[in-house]
């Protein structure tokens, strides 16, 4: 049975979970979604929209997962998984997740890991580990520290409370709140403006980014001579250059004419 989808279409890759009726994530799911990284990374695509089928993105681990398991054992399942998640962020294209109904535990974990993160109106978030005495297995708590600041972080993993689409992009953990009714529409096609970005220069960004939050600005800076100014050799920046010479600054406005090299 296909419980995690990767497709094709032009540019954009779709990763799709579909394990009814909560998509809870499964052993089953965390070995299909390896093996969908793993297609991922190979795959010539210029953006990545990540989504689940059904009315809820990810209500949490089958925690069938747990049941029994010693430390040893855990600790083997989560170095085969952590690294997973971490391929997914740090895919060299922009990532959008789309959110629905329930997210809470591993499916809010595995929204974490998106770049932009878009949600329904009505989608409910949580890190609810603390109700099993646990706390989050897939990089939950630092992703949302990373967003949010460590206290409000803190608040989210000892609470336990579920929160709305509204409270989370007031706290700068969810990007857009949309309508329910548009959500994929709008997700897809968020996804689709940036596959049809300068993909090279989208990268460039997200890795000066990266290693700002890693090791700080000074880095960030030093970052620039080896991520950034190659784009002066790149076929977009070029033409992006030449259009604006050439048909001034209205014409750059949205503009999406890249090759993606």
């Amino acid at each position: 049975m296909s419980l995690v989808k990767f497709e094709v279409d032009g540019d954009l890759g779709l990763l799709t979970v579909d394990n009814p009726p909560l998509n809870l994530m499964s052993q089953g799911v965390i070995d299909q979604f390896a093996e969908a990284v793993d297609r991922i990374s190979v795959t010539p695509i210029r953006a990545l929209l990540i989504r689940s089928a059904g009315p809820h993105f990810m209500a949490g681990a089958d925690v069938r997962v747990f049941q029994g398991k010693s430390a040893a054992q855990a600790r083997a399942m989560f170095a085969r998984a952590l690294p997973t998640f971490a391929r997914l962020e740090e895919l060299p294209y922009p990532t959008v997740v789309a959110v629905q109904g329930l997210c809470l535990a591993a499916g809010l974990e595995l929204a974490l890991c998106s770049d932009i993160l878009v949600a329904g109106e009505s989608a409910t978030f949580a890190q609810v580990e603390r109700h099993i005495g646990t706390t989050t297995l897939l990089g939950g708590v630092q992703r949302l520290a990373e967003r949010a600041g460590s206290a409000r972080a803190k608040q989210i993993i000892f609470d336990g409370d579920q929160y709305t689409a509204a409270q989370f992009a007031q706290w700068n953990i969810v990007n857009h709140v949309v309508p329910d009714a548009e959500l994929l529409d709008r997700a897809e096609k968020l996804a689709r403006h940036y596959a049809g970005g300068p993909t090279r220069a989208l990268a460039a960004g997200k890795t000066l980014v990266r290693r700002y939050l890693d090791v700080g600005i000074r880095s960030a800076d030093h970052s620039v001579l080896e991520s950034a100014v190659g784009l002066f050799e790149s076929e977009d920046m070029r033409s992006g250059v030449e259009k604006l010479l050439r048909e001034g600054p209205k014409a750059i406005v949205g503009n999406q004419d890249f090759a993606g090299r």
